[in-house]
């Protein structure tokens, strides 16, 4: 991997934490070239933070074709379906956000966060039982990490935040009004291992 393709894919990396979504794209969507050039395999991280900056400047659908091709690159990534569910969500393709999460589910049956989204859209859809669950074992996560002392990973606030209508009582915790999926996946992938070592490295 040359010199130059390393040093803008970091680039890009610094303009997507900076939320600078047109210069981030513009840079990903090169690496991307540049690697498919060269020969090499897609990127599924790539892919992913490409589509998050499409999606931040209002081209939904080209995002979730994005998110589509990450998902058929890496069928074995749950944070690629909870990614593409987050994406569903926000065009108001419920069923298709809840498939997504449940299949993220299936893949990685303790991620707090994809629980906790997916029984927000449960509790859309009147399944109050289903999601009162899904929140109770989110919580419990969370409680495990409180007693620790130890902080969940920071997510990003998109600009764009899918709409979830309650049809029941609001969710009462702070943890349960997080929607947000798009957080750095290395980030939070490497901190839920940590969760699941019993907090250690």
């Amino acid at each position: 991997m040359s010199k130059d393709f390393t040093q803008k894919r970091k680039e890009a990396e610094a303009l997507y934490a900076q939320k600078k979504w047109g210069q981030a794209e513009q840079l990903f969507a090169e690496v991307m070239a540049q690697n498919e050039s060269a020969g090499l395999p897609a990127d599924g991280d790539i892919i992913h933070d490409h589509a998050v900056c499409v999606f931040q400047q209002g081209r939904t659908k080209e995002a979730l074709q994005a998110f589509d091709r990450a998902v058929a690159l890496e069928p074995d990534h749950a944070y690629r379906y909870a990614s593409r569910a987050w994406i569903r969500a926000a065009m108001k393709d419920v069923d298709g956000a809840i498939a997504d999460y449940k299949k993220a589910l299936e893949l990685d049956p303790e991620d707090a966060i994809t629980l906790n989204n997916l029984g927000l859209l449960e509790e859309q859809y009147g399944m109050r039982k289903s999601a009162q669950e899904k929140f109770r074992r989110a919580d419990t996560l969370m409680g495990i990490l409180k007693d620790a002392g130890v902080d969940p990973p920071q997510a990003s606030e998109p600009e764009t935040v899918p709409e979830v209508t309650q049809e029941t009582e609001a969710p009462s915790t702070l943890w349960r009004e997080m929607t947000t999926v798009l957080t750095d996946a290395r980030q939070r992938k490497a901190f839920w291992t940590f969760v699941k070592r019993g907090f250690r490295s």
